[in-house]
């Protein structure tokens, strides 16, 4: 039966020979679970990704390992590539390996033939195909077609071998992972570490240039898609041209910025992944990355003579503190995950919110100093009248919601009613559970927190577009007062309940709305803010129970 291409550039082909969906662009099979967010991967969205997988759901689409491989004497399955590998010729055995290395290894390990003086006579060079990667991988034995023995039929060539026989991009086994060995899931978004077949090695005795492919790719995937998905700082629109201009070309100057750069693209492909092992992969290579670039990044912080003995300009240190901002949350964001074992939390969870409030706002306001330790500083000062009008406002509203009727400050009703609704009755919620307070100022910077976040509520649902429910949430971290972060460093149960309110409402909407370095955040916020207020009464906590559910 002949293969079925789908999609507007025949991207994926099925055979139902074996049962299998094959990317011609990445050339692999596709397992069924991974085809939403494989589709992503080559930007189909929407319509075009549902009427493709409308018409996949009619194909019988096997399991990795249930799928049935060719004879040996098959011809080479269409759009996967063929390698050079080798098969044991023990009695009773076959088994397929890339290299010949891994075959030494196989013998030794398998049949107690160690270094024989004639390793070949116990194994056999042959074509090999695999229709999955990572640990779905399974190689079988094909028969090439005979091709003229020209210049061109060398480029045929997939792989290239190095002196000990290994293969130049392939060091899997039998689906069997080897601590070596870096896992390629068939998802979306997979491109795990690995050395990238390359023909050029079968062209000379020696490699013609050394590159480093498993760097290129993130490169690659940097300037190409994360790029598109990061946020902007104020006067430095738009954030596309900032992160695939500006900051690319000061990375191309500093290997600490580029190692900065390279991490980012690891995380992001670990979050975009639904492989745990290759997203274990990408984080532990992210981790790595980002300790050569701290070690830059902490030079910058020194007196400007070592700034400039160095020669990091202002730009390039503008740079580091974006990456190092993106940097900080995506590893907070993942902290609650076991695949980030390596993460330290900070003791003290008013000293982790603070340091969330400041890295979000350094991604806003250039220039903006990163505080590890004393005061917390927002972009606003404590301007009482301004917290008066702000409170007034908030009360005038919450009158005539009750009312019924026209709400004030020109709200475009973008915000769900529940919320807007729930974020009304705040006030006068916690007027009851807190009673009389000690400060006024404490109340008119609540009161002002509060106003401040319905109104950027009204930005953030504004559109469901990324760039929007960015906008809403770093907007309010930007304009609540002083003394509102102050309350926070202080412990204040008020302050704490207001800061729920804002992680449940638009660090969640964030979340939701594509910033993927900021996934698992709200899930974050809410437990540190819970495990404070677990000193206080059950009327306290009854405030932020109903947004943890």
């Amino acid at each position: 039966m002949p293969a079925i291409k789908v999609g507007s550039r025949d991207l994926l082909e099925y055979d139902a020979s074996y049962g299998v969906l094959i990317c011609r662009d990445c050339q692999y099979a596709i397992q069924r679970s991974a085809l939403q967010s494989h589709l992503l991967r080559h930007k189909i969205y929407r319509d075009e990704r549902q009427r493709l997988l409308s018409t996949i759901g009619q194909f019988h689409l096997f399991e990795p390992d249930d799928v049935p491989l060719p004879t040996p004497a098959s011809l080479p399955i269409d759009g996967l590539p063929v390698i050079s590998g080798y098969r044991c010729t023990v009695v009773g055995c076959g088994n397929l390996c890339a290299s010949f290395k891994r075959m030494r290894r196989h013998q030794s390990e398998v049949h107690g033939i160690s270094e024989p003086p004639n390793a070949s006579s116990h194994a056999r060079t042959v074509k090999l195909q695999t229709f999955f990667r990572g640990t779905k991988i399974k190689y079988f034995e094909v028969t090439s077609p005979k091709v003229p023995d020209t210049a061109g039929g060398a480029l045929l060539a997939t792989t290239g071998s190095d002196e000990n026989g290994n293969k130049a991009g392939d060091e899997k086994h039998d689906g069997k992972r080897h601590d070596e060995e870096t896992p390629h899931a068939g998802g979306a978004m997979s491109m795990a570490p690995q050395r990238v077949p390359t023909s050029l090695e079968s062209l000379s005795g020696s490699s013609l240039v050394d590159l480093d492919l498993e760097t290129l790719a993130y490169f690659h995937h940097f300037t190409t898609v994360t790029s598109l998905t990061l946020p902007s700082i104020e006067n430095l629109r738009p954030a596309m041209h900032y992160w695939q201009t500006n900051v690319v070309s000061q990375a191309l100057r500093q290997r600490w910025l580029m190692c900065g750069l390279l991490a980012i693209s690891a995380c992001h492909l670990a979050a975009l992944t639904d492989d745990t092992a290759v997203e274990r992969v990408h984080r532990e290579r992210s981790s790595q990355l980002q300790s050569v670039f701290s070690a830059g990044w902490q030079e910058t912080a020194k007196p400007d003579t070592a700034m400039v003995a160095t020669g990091v300009g202002e730009e390039a240190k503008e740079a580091g503190r974006q990456i190092n901002c993106i940097l900080r949350c995506a590893h907070w964001a993942s902290a609650t995950s076991t695949l980030n074992e390596g993460i330290v939390l900070e003791p003290s969870a008013p000293s982790q919110l603070q340091s969330i409030m400041t890295t979000l706002c350094g991604l806003v306001i250039p220039n903006f100093t990163l505080y590890h330790d004393g005061d917390l500083q927002t972009c606003n000062h404590d301007d009482q009248e301004e917290m008066i009008a702000q409170a007034r406002n908030l009360l005038i509203m919450r009158s005539s919601s009750d009312a019924g009727s026209f709400r004030p400050f020109s709200l475009s009703h973008g915000t769900p009613p529940a919320l807007l609704d729930r974020l009304l009755a705040l006030p006068s919620r916690m007027a009851e559970t807190f009673g009389k307070p000690e400060d006024v100022r404490d109340v008119l910077a609540a009161l002002s927190a509060i106003a401040t976040l319905i109104e950027c509520c009204e930005i953030s649902f504004s559109s469901d577009k990324a760039e929007a429910s960015w906008r809403g949430m770093t907007t309010w971290l930007t304009k609540v007062p002083d003394h509102f972060g102050r309350m926070i460093l202080c412990h204040s149960a008020a302050a704490l309940v207001v800061l729920a309110h804002w992680a449940a409402s638009l660090v969640k909407r964030a979340e939701h709305c594509g910033c993927w370095f900021l996934r698992g955040l709200t899930k974050m916020l809410l437990r540190l803010i819970v495990e404070q207020l677990s000193s206080h009464d059950l009327a306290v906590q009854g405030l932020v129970e109903s947004l943890i559910a």
